[in-house]
């Protein structure tokens, strides 16, 4: 079953066109990766499957109910600590659960102040925040940055079991490997598929090449 599709999308971001005639879809459960040069509008596009950016043209449907979360490059809070933040999302996901996501992602002192947070403790709890309830498309702007090893191996298990769609933005090549059944390039405003991983996705794009 189609998650969202996207029908002859057209994007301009000041004066300059990002997307034109664009058309895909996501279907459930599935799992893929945006990739491209930097500026060629890849968190763009994740922020208008999240309904966070308007589009200029063409028409995005979906799923009855869709949910969606977010994890954006530079994220945004309202509360002053790190339990009150999270708190605030807090519905089904049971607080030893939430708790352990936490740890996982290396806090130990829930009432950290968010003001004293480093940049990568920002994105770290605005990654536990979208994966600690379900969704049905989850949408991840370089979710391993400011990781270590072992948290994007504990990261890499969440996303393979999830009943969540998946689409990531994301330089790591490895992480990619393991997780996705499909990599999206834009390049030149528009959108080129390919089925596989990063490394299948290297072989397809040199034989198209040829």
């Amino acid at each position: 079953m189609v998650c969202i599709s996207v029908d002859s999308l057209f994007k301009k971001m000041n004066d300059r066109v990002l997307f034109q005639d664009v058309t895909f879809s996501i279907q459930e459960q599935e799992k893929v990766a945006l990739i491209g040069t930097n500026g060629s509008g890849k968190s763009t596009l994740l922020k208008i499957l999240a309904q966070e950016e308007t589009i200029d043209g063409g028409r995005i449907l979906t799923k009855n109910g869709l949910k969606v979360h977010l994890l954006r490059q530079n994220p945004v809070f309202t509360q002053t600590t790190v339990w009150q933040e999270i708190i605030q999302y807090q519905k089904q996901c049971p607080t030893y659960q939430v708790k352990s996501i936490l740890t996982k992602l290396g806090f130990s002192d829930f009432d950290l102040p968010i003001s004293t947070l480093s940049g990568g403790q920002k994105k770290r709890l605005a990654l536990a925040i979208v994966l600690m309830e379900p969704c049905d498309l989850l949408l991840l702007d370089e979710p391993t940055n400011h990781l270590d090893e072992e948290m994007i191996e504990w990261l890499e298990k969440e996303l393979k079991q999830t009943k969540s769609a998946v689409c990531m933005v994301t330089h790591d090549r490895y992480f990619l490997d393991k997780l996705v059944s499909g990599i999206w390039e834009v390049e030149r405003h528009k959108l080129g598929t390919y089925k596989g991983n990063y490394s299948k996705y290297i072989v397809l794009k040199r034989e198209r090449r040829d």
